[in-house]
């Protein structure tokens, strides 16, 4: 039986046929815009279909993934996945398609976009308004000529930036990819690669996502080469601030320099510098750095950022200097970015508001203080780097407060108890490890210490602390059983520590803040009987669907993010904060809440128990309904309430932080 692959799968074997070095699963995730662990699940059928084309995926732990064939091998894989069945793309990929076609060919058919879609003609035909308004909305027109076919008309810096987009922050950016390098010269591709290489080794940094800074470098190149030139005063005016120039900016002129020698015309190596500086970079390179001097916005907002964790924690900046600088570099790029109206969009604020949430709630607060305080106004992708420092910084700070204590519990002797407690020390470095012990004796340890979760050997209960029940000879799926529930414990002990100190502080500034506050009485739901988290969800999502408030892409995205990223959205004890994006379809700033009448097991392997599911509409930075209401329900007044089966919707409307 032949193997096929997904659409995925084909793209994500395509862009390893194209890698001359390892590939690393955190790399496919950001090309492909999917979670790692999708990553993972997709390499097994890519492995087998490439061994059954006698080929070899060479995937080393710590090091990534590689086609271990030459480049004739590769072609012919290739070859493979062009010849391969690819299926009808859906509409928003047709015109994803179908727009690349247009900016990279100087004539498209209604027949080859159809071909290139493995759709009809008349397909093709009752979609086009679709694709007409997208160039229309960005300055640019499709024009038709009878008997031969249709063809761009407009500025070329508005064309060019139709492609930028679609290869970087178009929702099928990755459809729009796949067709972008089958059409572009392969010449050109390989001078673009180049390039992007000797920019990473000038500035001592690789990009973080390199194929969106390749393929318009090299639509750069055959625009080009084609004699498409961008306005002279473009090169001034809307590319690149040219007052950098005036500052004597080494990196810049560097980078300009490096550029000549691809680019002959000024105006073009602006433009290309400014799709390099657009760029992200895996840490901080030679750009940005600046020596002594007055502290500037970057610098000055850095400061606050840690001042206000100082308050959540004591902050020893000393130990974690290295990533206050990096982020006071970030900062600095980009408020660049912002004030030379280069910002980028990517599907980062996506992924980290989900598995730290509560750091990127927090951050997009104080940036909104940071906008006000020095008119620097930042989008979602960049405050999303941001939270990240800030959330490596807290735990790197908080780490010893939060340290897991756990206890081992054995009752198939010393031998086996060694070689368990052996073989679990590297998952448990950062814990205080007790045991092991019986279980009357660590009943007797219990009275005295406090207790996290227990490991046994045996099915075994200690009150309210947890018991992960393993084999002695702990096989390699029960290893991954342990640190998945050490990583849930360590996040939800982060989550209480974080909110106990946020609500603290609140009440130091602020009145007390009510359920009622951020939840009308009608979005709240009581005493509601429900097996599934995912109908839970649903359930929960019902009221705010109903009025409009968010639409049904919403509700699914919130299910999906569940799926991709686990119960990260359990951030306190029996309740899931579930919400997707500000561009996944929500109209208003909202919240709904559903009590349900018994606990249920909540993530796609029922990692978490929940009483309570929390609907967050998030449409804007402007409010924070996260951090006003996980306070209120982190109390153990609120946990206990929501437990009670008489409890009732003006109840819930009356819980307080």
């Amino acid at each position: 039986m032949m193997i096929e692959l997904t659409r995925r799968q084909s793209l994500c074997l395509r862009y390893l046929c194209r890698q001359d070095s390892y590939s690393t699963v955190a790399e496919l995730a950001r090309h492909l815009d999917v979670s790692e662990r999708t990553i993972r699940s997709d390499l097994k059928a890519i492995d087998a279909y490439v061994r059954e084309h006698g080929g070899r995926l060479l995937r080393v732990p710590g090091t990534g993934i590689l086609l271990a064939d030459g480049q004739a091998r590769r072609t012919r894989l290739l070859a493979s996945l062009d010849g391969a069945s690819v299926g009808v793309l859906k509409r928003e990929e047709r015109t994803a398609t179908a727009a690349m076609l247009l900016l990279v060919r100087p004539i498209t058919t209604f027949e080859l976009i159809a071909r290139a879609c493995n759709v009809s003609r008349q397909t093709i035909i009752g979609q086009f308004d679709a694709i007409d308004a997208f160039f229309e909305s960005r300055g640019v027109e499709v024009r038709r000529e009878q008997g031969i076919g249709s063809y761009l008309s407009g500025d070329e810096l508005a064309i060019r930036r139709c492609f930028v987009w679609l290869v970087t922050n178009d929702p099928e950016r990755m459809q729009a990819r796949d067709t972008a390098l089958r059409e572009l010269p392969a010449t050109v591709l390989k001078e673009a690669c180049a390039l992007v290489e000797r920019i990473e080794r000038m500035q001592g940094m690789e990009f973080t996502d390199p194929e969106a800074l390749r393929l318009p470098l090299a639509y750069t190149l055959c625009r080009i080469g084609e004699n498409h030139l961008l306005a002279r005063e473009a090169a001034s005016t809307n590319v690149l601030d040219r007052e950098l120039l005036s500052q004597d900016d080494p990196y810049l002129s560097a980078l300009l320099g490096l550029l000549e020698a691809d680019i002959s015309e000024q105006r073009e190596r602006f433009f290309a510098a400014s799709l390099v500086l657009a760029q992200r970079t895996t840490g901080v390179g030679r750009m940005h750095r600046i020596e002594t001097g007055e502290p500037d916005e970057a610098t000055l907002i850095s400061r606050d950022l840690i001042a206000a964790l100082h308050e959540l924690h004591v902050i020893d900046e000393g130990a974690v200097q290295h990533l206050i600088d990096g982020l006071t570099t970030h900062l600095r790029a980009a408020i660049y970015r912002c004030r030379n109206d280069i910002q980028v969009e990517n599907e980062l604020s996506q992924q980290v508001m989900v598995p730290i949430a509560l750091l990127y709630d927090f951050t997009r607060k104080e940036m909104r203080r940071a906008e006000q305080r020095y008119g620097v106004c930042l989008n979602d992708a960049e405050i999303a780097y941001i939270a990240m420092y800030l959330d490596t910084i807290y735990e790197s700070s908080i780490r010893d407060t939060v340290a897991l204590s756990v206890l081992f519990v054995c009752a198939f002797g010393l031998a086996s108890s060694s070689i368990l407690m052996t073989r679990l020390s590297h998952a448990l470095a950062e814990c205080e490890v007790y045991g092991p012990m019986t279980e009357a004796e660590a009943i007797a340890f219990m009275r005295g210490h406090d207790v996290d979760l227990v490991i046994s050997t045996s099915d075994c209960h200690f009150g309210s602390v947890p018991v992960l029940t393993v084999d002695p000879l702990l096989s390699q799926a029960e290893l991954e059983k342990v640190k998945s529930r050490i990583m849930q414990l360590s996040y939800s002990k982060m989550c209480s520590c974080f909110l106990r100190s946020y609500s603290t502080t609140v009440q130091d500034r602020d009145d007390v803040h009510y359920v009622r506050d951020f939840v009308e009485p009608r979005d709240i739901q009581v005493n509601v009987a429900c097996s599934n988290w995912r109908h839970a969800i649903r359930l929960a999502a019902g009221p705010l669907l109903e009025r409009g408030l968010i639409e049904e892409r919403y509700v699914e995205r919130m299910v999906s993010a569940v799926e991709d990223f686990g119960p990260y959205m359990v951030l306190t004890p029996q309740t899931a904060y579930v919400h997707a994006g500000v561009n996944d379809g929500t109209h208003a700033n909202c919240a709904s809440v559903l009590v349900l009448s018994e606990s249920i097991p909540f993530g796609p392997h029922h990692e978490k128990q929940v009483r309570c599911i929390v609907v967050l509409g998030i449409h804007d930075k402007e409010h924070s309904f996260l951090l006003g209401l996980a306070p209120i329900f982190e109390r153990e007044e609120t946990i206990s309430c929501l437990e009670r089966p008489q409890i009732d919707v003006a109840t819930v409307l009356g819980l307080h932080d």
